[in-house]
C-alpha cells in the first residue's frame, strides 16, 4: 500500500503552527525544538509535493493547498482522538456503525423493525438491498457487517449464522389464464407450451436456483423475459405476460397485484425451497446478530405467516420460521 505521506504527529505540528502563526510559538506549545517543527513541516511538504505554508510573511499563512489540508487535518485528528478515547475507555455497549444488507423481499417485510432494533445498539447504521452475491462479497471484504442472504457461505469460517426462513417455491400465473386453461396448469411443461415464463435475472441467486430446478426437471423453457426484482416479475405476470416461480415472501411484495394472480403449489412432485440466513462475523457485534435474528423471526411469525394463512391457507405448515435443520 502506498504511503499517505503524513503521520498524525505531523498533522498536529502543522495545525499548531498554522494556529500559532510561527514555528517558535508552535514549538513551545508542542514542547519540541523549533528545528524539529521546521524539519517535520518541510518533510510533510516534500511528501505531499505541495507548499502548505507561506513562510515569506509574518505570521506565516496557509497557501490554497494548505487551507484544504488544514481543514482535513483537523477532521482527521479529531477522529483519531475520538477513536483513541473510545478504545482506551473500554466500553463498547453501543456500536459505532453497523452496515446491513438483505434480500429485498425481507426488507419490505421486516425492514422497519430491524432498523428500530439496530438504532438501539449503534450510533450509526446503513441498510441496503440488491443481489445476494454482492452482499456476500461485501461481508467478506468487510464493507458489510450483517447480511440476510439465500446463500449461507458454508465454506467460510469465522462466521456466525442464524436460520431465519425456509419457504417453498410456488407457481404464480395470471388468474384469468388459470380460470380459462386450468388443465394446462397441471405441469410446467404443459404450461410453458401455452404461456411464456417470467424469469428473475440469472445474476440473482434466486434466479440461479430456479434455473437449476428447471434443469433438474428436464425442462427447456424459452428464455424471453428476465427482470431484476420481484415487483417487476409479479407485474408482468399480473398483466398476463407469463407465469413465474416465486416464494411466498416474494409474493407479499406484490400485494397490489393479488387479485390478478393465482398462486398454486408446484405441479411437479419435487418441491424446492429458499433458505434465508442471517450471517455476521464472529465476536464483533456483541449480541446484535442474535437480537436481529430473533426479532426478524418474531415479525415473520406475527405478520408474514398471518397474511399467508389469510390468503393462501394451503401453505400452512409448509413454511418454517427460525431453525429449519
Amino acid at each position: 500500500m502506498r504511503s499517505l505521506g503524513f503521520e498524525l504527529k505531523s498533522l498536529e505540528v502543522f495545525i499548531t503552527t498554522a494556529k500559532a502563526g510561527n514555528m517558535t510559538a508552535a514549538s513551545l506549545q508542542l514542547d519540541i525544538s523549533q528545528s524539529a517543527v521546521s524539519q517535520i513541516l518541510a518533510q510533510l511538504e516534500t511528501n505531499l509535493g505541495v507548499k502548505l505554508l507561506d513562510r515569506s510573511v509574518r505570521p506565516v499563512e496557509l497557501t490554497v493547498a494548505g487551507r484544504y489540508f488544514y481543514d482535513q487535518s483537523v477532521h482527521l485528528l479529531e477522529q483519531a482522538k475520538k477513536t483513541q478515547h473510545v478504545v482506551t475507555k473500554g466500553s463498547f455497549d453501543s456500536l459505532h456503525l453497523v452496515r446491513i444488507a438483505m434480500v429485498d423481499s425481507l426488507a419490505s417485510t421486516v425492514g422497519k423493525p430491524i432498523i428500530d432494533t439496530v438504532k438501539k445498539h449503534t450510533e450509526n447504521w446503513t441498510m441496503s438491498t440488491g443481489y445476494s452475491h454482492l452482499h456476500q462479497q461485501g461481508l467478506l471484504s468487510r464493507n458489510l457487517d450483517i447480511i440476510i442472504s439465500d446463500d449461507t457461505l458454508e465454506n467460510q469460517e469465522n462466521l456466525r449464522r442464524h436460520q431465519i426462513l425456509k419457504e417453498p417455491f410456488v407457481l404464480v400465473l395470471p388468474k384469468q389464464f388459470h380460470s380459462e386453461h386450468a388443465q394446462s396448469c397441471t405441469s410446467l411443461l404443459a404450461l410453458s407450451k401455452r404461456l411464456d415464463m417470467v424469469r428473475y435475472s440469472k445474476q440473482s441467486l434466486i434466479g440461479k436456483s430456479i434455473e437449476t430446478y428447471l434443469h433438474q426437471q428436464g425442462l427447456d423453457v424459452p428464455d424471453r423475459m428476465q427482470f431484476d426484482n420481484t415487483f417487476a416479475v409479479l407485474s408482468a405476470v399480473a398483466q398476463g405476460l407469463g407465469w413465474a416461480l416465486i416464494t411466498p415472501l416474494c409474493l407479499m411484495q406484490g400485494e397490489v397485484f393479488r387479485h390478478q394472480l393465482c398462486c398454486l403449489p408446484l405441479p411437479e412432485k419435487d418441491i424446492f425451497y429458499r433458505y434465508l440466513t442471517l450471517i455476521a462475523r464472529r465476536n464483533e457485534l456483541g449480541d446484535l446478530p442474535d437480537v436481529l435474528a430473533e426479532g426478524s423471526c418474531t415479525i415473520l411469525r406475527q405478520h408474514f405467516l398471518a397474511k399467508i394463512h389469510q390468503h393462501y391457507p394451503w401453505l400452512d405448515g409448509k413454511i418454517r420460521v427460525g431453525k429449519f435443520s
